[in-house]
């Protein structure tokens, strides 16, 4: 009775490494990057993911992961780009591209829930 217990102990500990490296090899291949912002009182996380073709996607951290804000509305872009991210209340962020050409210049206000 007591191998039977330490088998089923061991199954459940390998299903769970099972779990998480597919969790951890699903984000290697769908996030090309990773940026992390804390609002300036530290009551707000978000995070930032750019996919392989530099469209970013906006979560919220919560105390299980991430809950899903924002994304990006356009298409992807063909070079590697980086929006800037700026606090402009606890609750409330903006989003902005800027081009150098000043063609393309993008701005975002995004709230957080």
């Amino acid at each position: 009775m007591k191998n039977r217990h330490i088998k089923q102990i061991a199954l459940l500990a390998a299903f769970f490494l099972v779990i998480c490296l597919c969790l951890s090899c699903c984000n290697a291949l769908f996030v090309s990057c990773r940026e992390v912002h804390t609002s300036p009182r530290g009551t707000n996380t978000v995070i930032v993911e750019y996919d392989h073709v530099c469209r970013p996607y906006v979560y919220k951290k919560t105390w299980y992961g991430k809950k899903h804000i924002w994304t990006y509305p356009g298409g992807g872009f063909m070079e590697t780009v980086s929006f800037g991210l700026e606090w402009l209340s606890e609750d409330k962020i903006r989003m902005t591209y800027d081009d150098l050409d000043d063609e393309y210049d993008e701005e975002f206000i995004i709230t957080i829930p």
